[in-house]
Order: structure tokens, then sequence, then C-alpha cells
């Protein structure tokens, strides 16, 4: 311990936001590194940019598999929770699914068409939960088995549409919470200019279960 430097090694603190881009890079170039060594990287980049240090060893603890879970969701998390109509309809083909989640209204067919034409999209590419699961989902903060389904996909991304964008957006936040990517439309069906002049009445009703 002869060489240990408190003062010189104690005042460098990282936080890992600001490290998880060069863990991703390493890894992608196939160099099996995990947090901790991404965090020594970047306080030695950090160092050396600084001019405290003109060479250093960083020595690799750690490697990926046990971070993988973290590492599949670096470069998600840059997905906003909230959307916009023009926003989403430009990438509508990246969704794996169109939620609707509500838990008291479903749409009726004219509202799952004004969805659907507001978004450019085909009616079989949108899904209606149970209002109960949603309900079940926000109540819980746990994600239904019969929801599980709905948001599996290779594309790895959701786009979730209730009445006015709030029940959307709960449910995007919790969907975040267990590290699944889904988006929020703002505004909800209401807000969208298929439907603009219409009593809701027309396109939305009470849910059944």
């Amino acid at each position: 311990m002869t060489l240990y430097n408190p003062q010189a090694y104690t005042e460098h603190e990282v936080d890992f936001e600001n490290a998880k881009l060069i863990l991703k890079y390493m890894v992608d170039k196939g160099h099996d590194i995990g947090e901790s060594s991404a965090l020594e990287l970047y306080a030695a980049l950090e160092m050396a940019y600084k001019g405290e240090i003109k060479k250093a060893v960083v020595i690799i603890a750690d490697g990926i598999e046990k971070y993988k879970k973290n590492f599949e969701m670096i470069g998600k998390s840059d997905v906003p929770m909230r959307v916009s109509l023009e926003d989403a309809a430009a990438v509508a083909g990246d969704y794996d699914n169109i939620i609707w989640v509500h838990t008291q209204y479903t749409p009726k067919d004219e509202g799952i068409e004004i969805i659907a034409k507001s978004l450019g999209v085909d009616k079989s590419k949108i899904t209606i939960p149970k209002a109960s699961t949603i309900n079940n989902l926000l109540s819980t903060q746990q994600v239904p088995e019969e929801l599980s389904k709905e948001l599996e996909g290779s594309k790895g991304k959701s786009l979730l549409v209730c009445m006015a964008g709030n029940t959307s957006l709960m449910t995007a936040q919790v969907l975040a919470s267990k590290g699944i990517v889904a988006q929020s439309l703002n505004g909800g069906i209401t807000n969208l200019p298929e439907g603009r002049g219409k009593n809701p009445g027309e396109y939305i009703q009470a849910a059944r279960e």
C-alpha cells in the first residue's frame, strides 16, 4: 500500500451516465469489459484531457456478462418516452405494435380506423388489451402476462395510445422500470386529426372487461 495516495485517487468521481457510451462502444468492438471498467476508462480519459496524467494503466476488473441486461438498454434509453404524432408516424414501421391502453374506455372500429389512418399503418398493427389488464398494470406496477405477449417483438419498441396521453405515459413509465421500451403518443386519440370535430362517443366506448 506504499504507492496508495488517497488524495490523488479519491478526488475522482464519475457518474456512470457519462461512462455508459464507452461501455457500449468497447463491447460493440468486441472487448469484454464491464461497467466498473468503463468507469475506469472514462476517468482516465477525463484526467488525460485535463492534463492531469500523460500515461495510465487501467485494470479491467470485470467483463460484460453480468451486465448484459443493462447493456441491452444502453442506446434504447435515449428513446423519448413521449412522442408527437408527426414523429411517431415517421417511424411507424419501427414499432412492433401500436397498443391501446386505458382503464375505462376502448376504441370502436371507427376509433381503430382513426388511429391507423393518423399513423399511416394497417389496422392489424393495432392491439387492444382488456381495460382490466391496464388497470392491473397501473395498480400493481407489474406487467401482466397477457400484455407481455403484446410487447414481444424483434424491433424492441411499442407505441402506446390512450384517450389524451396520460394513461399511456403512466403505462410507459411502468414498462420502462421493467426495461421495456415504449413510447406514449402525445394527446392520445382525441388529438388525432382524423378525429377532430367528432364527438368522442363516435369512436370510443366504455370498456366491458
